[in-house]
């Protein structure tokens, strides 16, 4: 079954938190690599704000994440079913 956008972007806010938590960075110190609030980031986690594309880079540069390959994994994984 193929996956949704709504399904996608839900895997990638749950990926950036993972790596965040397997990092051991707080909210804070993530917020402050990646020039947003720690509140936007929590509600991000929580989510209970949908991100942007944009803020979705910024926190998986921060993190040092290639966002685009777990993009096309999602994709790939949602197209096999």
């Amino acid at each position: 079954m193929e996956k949704n956008a709504d399904e996608i972007a839900s895997s990638i806010i749950d990926m950036l938190k993972y790596e965040r938590l397997k990092q051991g960075i707080s909210h804070e110190k993530l917020a402050r690599k990646c020039g947003l609030h720690r509140s936007a980031i929590s509600l991000i986690e929580s989510k209970k704000r949908q991100p942007s594309m944009l803020n979705c880079i910024k926190i998986a540069m921060a993190l040092d994440i290639d966002l685009g390959k777990f993009i096309e994994r999602e994709l790939n994984a949602g197209a096999q079913g």
